[in-house]
């Protein structure tokens, strides 16, 4: 088992620190803490963090000022994470400026805590995360990427599509690590729903990404926004394709969801599934164990000839994402070292479109209500099954926030609390 990953927290709320130190020393992870700038200073001298997360509004001192002052440090080394609850455009762009890998929004969602935490230090282990570093090493990947890279060439705004679960993003990042990571960071925008810009606004969120350095941004979630919104970023990268070396990639799972940017006639790429690349599945997935053996320290599993077989004739409906959510699965239940097939069975019932199946014949006969009720009993009961009672397992997996998890197993009436052995 690998050393855990040491986490320094800088808060000047006692009560955030403790929240946090608790949530990640759950997670296996080393942890301490600071109040105050100076104080994060010594605690980084005396024990080199493998990550921070850093508030930016604290008395004396803001995070913004020490982030500086460690980005300005040569010996800095270790990357730094975002806190605020009052965080402007303005603040969120000098931040990205100086090397600030993400940002978390108080209060603080245990969920997003964790995800940032382990994006980033997948990354700082790695260089990449598990798809792009699947995109370089699969030879059908490689080859797609090879075309991707040489169209790139070709124009300075992209439209990427391909399927739910693809990941366009490691597409991207599989790209700037084999081109561009010497000259510029990968910046990713993501939109959410509801999101309101204006023009200002939205200027403000390229400036950062507007250099003369070659590298690449990947907005995703654009078919979210208004009409008016998308005419506002469509003028934007207008202007950008002309001025500027920066590759920008609109990721898609519907040509229709980039109607607004036809009149730029812009090259699109599309990634093909995973399912056009079967033979070469087995190597996905012992590609994937050994990703994760090294980052989060797992023991190795291999797979059997007949669940070799099986997967590669299976048409993986979630695409890559599901392949890696696969083996996740099996390396948090490991049992023995050689994957059977009836493992693999149990988890792709779970994963599948087919998922019904889970639950009585009868299901059509229901209420929508009740049918509901039904489903999400049967579907968090074989999850946590999976997860052997864990509920921060349980709670990655089924992406639901720890305290909504719990509300809902006790609602379902779900019995998630290891019984106590009794003596006689």
């Amino acid at each position: 088992m690998s050393k855990p990953k040491h986490i320094l927290i800088v808060d000047d709320e006692l009560e955030i620190r403790k929240i946090i130190q608790e949530i990640l020393n759950d997670e296996g992870y080393s942890t301490s803490t600071a109040s105050s700038a100076e104080e994060a200073r010594i605690e980084a001298k005396n024990k080199k963090p493998d990550l921070v997360f850093l508030d930016i509004w604290m008395p004396e001192e803001d995070g913004i000022s020490l982030l500086k002052d460690w980005t300005s440090q040569s010996e800095k080394e270790f990357p730094v994470i975002m806190i605020s609850g009052h965080a402007t455009i303005e603040t969120a762009i000098e931040a990205t400026k100086l090397g600030a890998k993400d940002f978390i929004e108080k209060p603080v969602s245990i969920e997003k805590l964790l995800a940032s935490a382990q994006e980033v230090l997948a990354q700082s282990i790695t260089g990449k995360d598990v798809f792009s570093h699947l995109v370089e090493n699969i030879p059908a990947f490689k080859k797609t990427l090879d075309e991707i890279d040489l169209l790139a060439e070709q124009g300075s705004v992209f439209i990427i599509q391909s399927e739910e679960g693809v990941d366009k993003t490691a597409w991207c990042k599989a790209l700037h690590l084999r081109k561009y990571s010497e000259q510029g960071e990968f910046k990713k925008l993501e939109f959410s729903e509801n999101e309101s810009i204006n023009d200002d606004g939205q200027n403000r969120l390229f400036e950062p990404f507007d250099d003369e350095k070659n590298s690449i941004l990947f907005i995703e979630n654009i078919g979210k926004l208004s009409e008016d919104e998308k005419a506002l970023i469509s003028k934007k990268l207008l202007a950008h394709s002309s001025q500027s070396k920066l590759k920008i990639f609109i990721g898609v799972s519907r040509i229709d969801e980039a109607t607004f940017m036809d009149k730029q006639k812009l090259t699109t790429l599309n990634i093909p599934p995973l399912r056009s690349s079967l033979k070469e599945v087995p190597e996905m997935l012992d590609e994937t164990v050994k990703f994760f053996v090294e980052k989060d320290g797992h023991g190795y599993r291999r797979f059997s000839l007949a669940s070799q077989n099986m997967l590669s004739k299976y048409q993986w409906p979630g695409n890559l994402r599901q392949l890696v959510d696969l083996v996740q699965a099996l390396l948090s239940t490991k049992d023995k070292e050689i994957v059977n097939v009836d493992e693999i069975k149990e988890i792709i019932t779970l994963q599948g479109p087919g998922g019904n199946i889970l639950i009585e014949n009868n299901i059509l006969s229901l209420s929508m209500k009740e049918a509901k009720k039904l489903f999400e009993r049967a579907y968090l009961t074989r999850q946590l099954e999976l997860v052997g009672g864990k509920i921060s397992e349980l709670s990655r997996r089924v992406d639901m926030e720890r305290t909504n998890l719990y509300r809902k197993l006790q609602s379902l009436d779900i019995e998630y609390k290891k019984k106590k052995k009794t003596t006689s």
